[in-house]
């Protein structure tokens, strides 16, 4: 597991584990608004990069982050935070971590755990997706995937602010291979929700954009953490609140960590 750092490391520490076929450089984006007061964490998944190409589970990469925490003489955080598959590795680090945390923060992860067929079906759309890109130049794959319709459901009406991210899908799509993009559905679509002491549920915030797909697990969600607290950002397609604006995300994440 590679991970980069912001800040000063004497400063509280928060966490920001980013989202599936994306890099630290996703996460490091939110980040900056942060480093001159915290010491932000950026993992970058496995699977995720030239140096560990195979992605195991989300179990085996919040086991390494949990690590790196131990290794690198971290006591507490401020804040966990995760984005769509992200967030799912959040909550399996949140089940595994014996730091002290002061909040909990979910955007837009897809917390379904769905049948067989149709889990296959979506690890054939995301493998699709990669065969694609491969050896095309960056901006022709993400024109290609900016009017694929699977995409455009996520994304909607701000559809073009999502080009940075998918800057980092059509990078790793050149050399991820497939038994790790099958991994990493599975970690979307196969969500088996960790049983949590009550009060790391009482810290926890689950945010959903109005529009997007993975919304439709927060019933899930609630019925499993009632004491959570769950927040819709209106008018945004996945995870479109830090995307689109990350500038009033970010001072949203901070009111969170400082009140």
């Amino acid at each position: 597991m590679i991970v980069k750092t912001l800040g000063n490391k004497e400063n509280p520490a928060i966490l920001l584990i980013p989202a599936m076929f994306c890099t630290s450089e996703m996460t490091g984006l939110i980040g900056k608004y942060f480093e001159a007061d915290y010491y932000v964490i950026l993992p970058t998944l496995d699977g995720h990069h030239k140096e560990v190409r195979e992605y195991i589970s989300k179990e085996e990469d919040a086991r390494k982050i949990v690590a790196w925490l131990h290794e690198n003489g971290i006591g507490s955080l401020k804040l966990l935070q995760g984005t769509s598959m992200g967030a799912e590795v959040a909550l399996e680090v949140a089940s595994k971590l014996d730091l002290p945390v002061d909040h909990y923060f979910y955007d837009g992860g897809p917390f379904f755990h769905f049948p067989r067929l149709l889990r296959w079906i979506m690890a054939k759309k995301f493998t699709m997706f990669m065969t694609k890109i491969k050896g095309e130049d960056k901006d022709t794959a993400v024109d290609h995937l900016l009017h694929d319709p699977f995409v455009k459901k996520l994304g909607g009406d701000s559809l073009d602010s999502y080009r940075g991210m998918l800057n980092g899908f059509c990078e790793i799509g050149q050399w991820i291979d497939k038994k790790s993009v099958r991994r990493i559905s599975d970690t979307c679509y196969k969500c088996d929700l960790p049983d949590l002491d009550a009060g790391i549920v009482r810290k926890s915030v689950f945010f959903f954009s109005e529009k997007e797909p993975a919304r439709k697990s927060e019933k899930r969600l609630k019925m499993k953490y009632p004491e959570a607290v769950f927040d819709v950002g209106i008018g945004y397609g996945h995870c479109g609140f830090q995307i689109t604006d990350p500038d009033t995300y970010a001072g949203y994440i901070r009111k969170i960590i400082e009140n």
